[in-house]
């Protein structure tokens, strides 16, 4: 018997082909490349931050964090210009965690981002995790209604010198993660939506 593992798995659901955008592809690359074509958008998308504004003091603590299983996933446009991106790594043998994303604001309406992210999650349940977590800025509604209607819910709330307040997302993949929450924080009386 094969086993199978996370590349077998990635060649599985990526490259994505998306729509609109003269039939664009959402594809994984390794952090340089990735590095280098979010650093060429980033201001664009992000106008008012900076791209990386901490930078660790330990090499080798860079090196051993890389060993962790992480996705970088660039969307680009049928000529090859990069759109957005998604960008996460593994928190715990569990949970995956979606760290940054990011779409230039000429593609936003397409949708494009959509599809690859529900890829994304297709692919990250295969792989074994059970939940995905994020977190959001409080006045970044637009990435937290967009969570939600992926089937996310609001863990929490952490208070962090670099990034300020954020709110904690999850998303449970297993039928039983999610009663255990919703049972865990009272959940129980509120209809769930159709």
């Amino acid at each position: 018997m094969t086993v199978e593992t996370i590349d077998d798995i990635r060649r599985r659901f990526f490259p994505v082909r998306l729509p609109g955008a003269g039939s664009g592809v959402g594809r994984c690359v390794d952090e340089a490349t990735f590095r280098e074509a979010v650093g060429e958008i980033y201001a664009s998308v992000f106008p008012d931050r900076d791209a990386y504004p901490y930078r660790p003091k330990s090499q080798e603590l860079v090196t051993e964090y890389r060993t962790l299983h992480q996705e970088r996933i660039l969307m680009e446009d049928g000529d090859g210009k990069v759109m957005g991106w998604l960008k996460g790594r593994m928190a715990d043998p569990d949970t995956f965690y979606l760290g940054t994303s990011g779409m230039l604001p000429e593609y936003r309406a397409q949708r494009v981002a959509a599809l690859c992210y529900v890829k994304l999650l297709e692919y990250l349940r295969a792989v074994g995790y059970e939940r995905v977590t994020s977190e959001h800025h409080p006045s970044n509604r637009t990435a937290m209604i967009f969570q939600l209607k992926h089937g996310f819910s609001i863990e929490g709330m952490s208070l962090d010198e670099r990034w300020g307040p954020m709110v904690k997302m999850v998303r449970f993949f297993d039928e039983d993660r999610q009663a255990e929450f919703d049972r865990r924080f009272g959940f129980e009386q509120y209809p769930k939506a159709a």
